[in-house]
């Protein structure tokens, strides 16, 4: 079957695996990701259930099998698979096949237009109004005193902190990275909210370290803005280095902390802070810690959190590799 839907492809390039473990591994690599699969009901070594609950629930699986039945194709769009064909009911099954890769394919991409041009919309009509009104409240500022003024400016920040966190999650469905040696103090400077009168902390000796820049510093700035907002202007975060007991050398090994005298963070809340939609505050938009998750994977490290010293929260990134 697999060679007669590679001959009814004229436009889409097809690649056949011969074991559902050799096909699994073609995903590991960025450069040969498929934008589909097309499977067995039963291939060599996993069936197609094993194969569903393995590829990334993004990427759409055709289940096409040689001999098929109404429970299986229900099972299968259950277990996840974008559609179900048996080819052993139509007159051209591979023809029909590749028709509903193309199809696919197409629909995605028209997708993925649709979210580029409308990101680029919210970019520009939410982010130039939001401009204009912080001028005209700087301009407030200067001829009279008042303590709303504070609030609409508070109100105004968060509204861009949505609007850019929105942008970046509809640009970014998966978060790729490309790394590179980075001057972890310049960074956090970058990163720390110029308007606030809180205080940060800086432990000695920072490392310079292997990561993407700008995700590096959007990860800093939502955990600064984080304590920030739940410990208020008065807070303190400090910063700084975890050493492993296992370090064979100065920048073996070594992950970072971010923590604060805030009001801390209870155990039973700390896995579902990171969570798209949750907030523990009313002006929280429920983005910016799920976003440092996504981040923190995309590095390839991990995150946790605890209580500081000061009974605030503590956040430590782990596993950094290459410091």
């Amino acid at each position: 079957m697999g060679s007669q839907i590679e001959a009814a492809s004229e436009t889409t390039q097809i690649v056949i695996k011969e074991t559902t473990t050799a096909g699994v591994g073609y995903l590991d690599d960025a450069e040969t990701r498929p934008d589909c699969i097309v499977t067995d009901h039963d291939p060599p070594e996993w069936d197609c259930f094993e194969l569903l609950e393995t590829v990334p629930p993004e990427l759409p699986v055709v289940l096409a099998p040689g001999r098929g039945s109404s429970s299986l194709a229900t099972r299968g769009l259950r277990a996840g698979a974008e559609t179900y064909l048996d080819p052993s009911t139509l007159d051209d099954g591979p023809a029909a096949i590749v028709t509903e890769i193309d199809r696919i394919i197409a629909e995605r991409q028209h997708s993925d237009d649709r979210i580029e041009r409308f990101s680029s919309i919210v970019s520009h009509e939410l982010r130039s109004p939001i401009q204009t009104a912080k001028s005209g409240l700087d301009l407030a500022k200067t001829e009279c005193d008042s303590h709303y003024l504070d609030s609409v400016a508070e109100t105004i920040d968060q509204l861009e902190e949505l609007t850019d966190n929105l942008v970046d999650e509809l640009k970014h469905d998966e978060i790729a990275v490309e790394t590179e040696s980075v001057d972890l103090e310049a960074v956090i400077q970058e990163a720390w909210p110029d308007q606030t009168t809180a205080t940060l902390s800086i432990g000695s000796e920072l490392p310079t370290i292997e990561a993407e820049r700008s995700r590096l510093r959007q990860l800093l700035d939502n955990l600064f803005r984080n304590s920030i907002r739940h410990g208020g202007d008065g807070i303190t975060v400090r910063i700084g280095v975890i050493e492993s007991p296992n370090s064979s050398g100065p920048n073996d090994h070594i992950g970072l902390y971010i923590a604060d005298d805030g009001p801390g963070i209870e155990p039973d809340r700390r896995e579902e802070i990171f969570e798209y939609g949750y907030t523990g505050s009313t002006g929280g938009t429920g983005f910016g810690l799920a976003i440092v998750s996504e981040i923190v994977e995309a590095f390839d490290w991990e995150i946790t959190v605890t209580e500081s010293d000061n009974g605030g929260a503590r956040f430590e990134l782990h596993e950094v590799k290459e410091f």
